[in-house]
């Protein structure tokens, strides 16, 4: 699951923004971006989208998950699960949660 805060730092660095600028161009706080990408503080889905619109990403592509370090063995599990019911995929988190 993604973590909105470290996904915006992620982001904001990768743009070479900091987050008085961030704050500045959406009007809130430089401390308000520092607490919502240290996870202190959660942000309105409106602050997200105006984070985002700054950022110049879409939503979309803000929770689109980088899937370039997932193994091929990984990414097979993965599709194979797609054609399963929610109650085989309930079977199968149950099996693996057992072999930890």
């Amino acid at each position: 699951m993604i973590n909105i805060g470290e996904r915006i730092r992620e982001l904001r660095k990768s743009k070479n923004i900091t987050a008085s600028s961030l704050a500045n161009q959406i009007g809130v706080a430089q401390s308000f971006i520092s607490s919502i990408e240290n996870g202190t503080k959660k942000c309105s889905l409106e602050t997200l989208d105006a984070i985002c619109t700054a950022l110049n990403v879409s939503l979309a592509d803000f929770f689109k998950e980088d899937t370039s370090e997932i193994s091929p063995e990984m990414q097979r599990l993965l599709d194979a699960s797609k054609n399963l019911t929610q109650k085989q995929r309930d079977l199968i988190t149950e099996f693996l949660e057992a072999l930890k």
